[in-house]
């Protein structure tokens, strides 16, 4: 009895320790408190939940995926945000970046005006997001990218909101880069 306790724990263990291996090499942002930001940098959940209703907006939540739902955003500025992820190019098959970004939907007699935020990889436009108060995009946003677009394993990822994009309306909870595509049970 004592051998199966003991067998059975190793099992565990050693699937425990390979999923926190395998889950290590993913390359991830959280955007959680970084120094030397302004206030207005970073915003948690419940602050965010506060302004949307003001402007009659409801506010998504953090998604949970890959555990990285910690309620906080980085906000991107009118001027645009550009962070750094690192991917070792091992194969050489498409890989997915994906990014959790704040998204609102306009409540009954809001006035929710039409956004774009321009999402380049690298330097080179890859996707444009938009939103209005009858269109709106999915969480998290995919996007492909093929190993000569980051020869280097550096993935540099800007984000440009649009110039009639006025304050911080556009946030981003969480970045990552899968080798294969996020699954909805993920």
């Amino acid at each position: 009895m004592k051998l199966r306790i003991l067998l059975l724990t190793a099992i565990f263990l050693s699937n425990f320790a390979s999923m926190s291996a395998s889950d290590s090499l993913i390359p991830k942002k959280d955007f959680g408190l970084e120094e030397g930001l302004l206030p207005e940098d970073i915003a948690t959940f419940p602050e965010l939940k506060t302004w949307a209703i003001y402007q009659s907006y409801e506010l998504e939540p953090d998604a949970p995926h890959l555990g990285l739902q910690d309620y906080i955003c980085r906000m991107v500025p009118e001027t645009g945000l550009q962070f750094l992820l690192e991917k070792q190019v091992i194969s050489k098959s498409t890989v997915y970046l994906y990014l959790d970004l704040t998204r609102y939907r306009p409540l009954k007699g809001s006035k929710f005006k039409p956004r774009k935020l321009n999402i380049l990889v690298n330097g080179r436009p890859k996707i444009s997001v938009y939103v209005d108060r009858n269109q709106n995009f999915t969480n998290p946003v995919e996007i492909p990218l093929e190993p000569s677009e980051y020869p280097d394993g550096k993935i540099y990822v800007d984000l440009v909101p649009s110039h009639n994009s006025l304050g911080r309306f556009w946030g981003i909870w969480d970045a990552y880069v899968l080798e294969n595509r996020l699954d909805a049970k993920n």
